[in-house]
């Protein structure tokens, strides 16, 4: 499964479901292009609930945030 992550290939890939496609691929627009497309969120969807999505995308978010401040540090943090 984190192979398929990692080369691109989970829309063709059998071992996920279309919710996990849905929902992967919602979180990488979120992550890569801020924007995430109507038809993406459209089949997300068609998954998850308002409350789910809410949460699906708060929490991408607060990891993207997450991630960006600590980058933002630890490259200028000396190594001892």
């Amino acid at each position: 499964m984190i192979e398929a992550m990692k080369d691109g290939s989970v829309a063709s890939s059998p071992l996920f479901s279309d919710e996990e496609r849905a929902v992967i691929a919602l979180s990488t627009e979120l992550t890569r292009d801020v924007h995430v497309s109507e038809e993406t969120f459209a089949k997300a969807k068609g998954f998850l609930n308002e409350r789910q999505l809410v949460e699906l995308v708060v929490n991408v978010g607060v990891a993207n945030m997450n991630n960006r401040i600590t980058e933002a540090f630890w490259a200028d943090l000396p190594e001892d």
